[in-house]
């Protein structure tokens, strides 16, 4: 997938002769797998995390996964998240509002309707049982190439960031690896990626 592809074509673009070589991990395993050698880097949609910065380092981000808004294909009454209020709001079981105190008591107030999956919300959606969805922007790219209809307002409303840890001692490494993240994100590579997978 989209991960698999980032990977080749920065490993083309770190040095000459160099590729990428896949080794498949569970994904609790990834962080184990780093560390005890068996990879040099993790590319497999890991978020940045905070407390994990003891025992590994982190690119740059790659790619935004964070929560945005969805709407059915050329709907103009929403345009931010000011806008959800007098909506019927879908969202997954266990979505929390984040952000600021103002956001926070915004989305509480929309009383949203739950699904199951960020897939139901989509399909709930589509089938006009709500006007908005608040999903995870992979899903929303995902469903938006697999069945149309819905686009995606703006930018995510909170940053959910992926990026590529390296063990600390890879410093080398990861100056290298955030070159040609940085270089592909101002070539347009990063974009054209997402669109050829999403």
């Amino acid at each position: 997938g989209f991960d698999v592809a980032l990977a080749r074509e920065m490993a083309a673009r770190l040095a000459p002769g160099v590729r990428a070589r896949v080794v498949s991990v569970g994904f609790d395993g990834l962080y184990d797998a780093l560390l005890a050698g068996r990879c040099d880097a993790v590319l497999s949609a890991l978020p940045y995390e905070p407390m994990r910065t003891q025992d590994v380092t982190y690119s740059v981000a790659y790619f935004n996964a964070g929560i945005v808004i969805v709407v059915a294909e050329g709907a103009t009454d929403v345009a931010a998240l000011k806008d959800l209020e007098g909506h019927v709001v879908g969202v997954e079981w266990g979505f929390v509002p984040e952000g600021d105190t103002r956001e926070r008591e915004l989305l509480r107030t929309l009383a949203p309707r739950r699904y199951n999956t960020a897939g139901d919300v989509l399909r709930a959606l589509g089938a006009g049982e709500v006007e908005a969805a608040l999903v995870d922007r992979i899903s929303a790219l995902a469903y938006a190439r697999e069945c149309g209809g819905i686009e995606i307002v703006g930018e995510p409303l909170h940053d959910l960031n992926y990026v590529v840890p390296v063990r600390p001692d890879s410093f080398r490494l990861l100056s290298e690896i955030n070159r040609v993240l940085l270089e592909m994100r101002k070539d347009g590579t990063l974009d054209r990626l997402q669109e050829s997978w999403f």
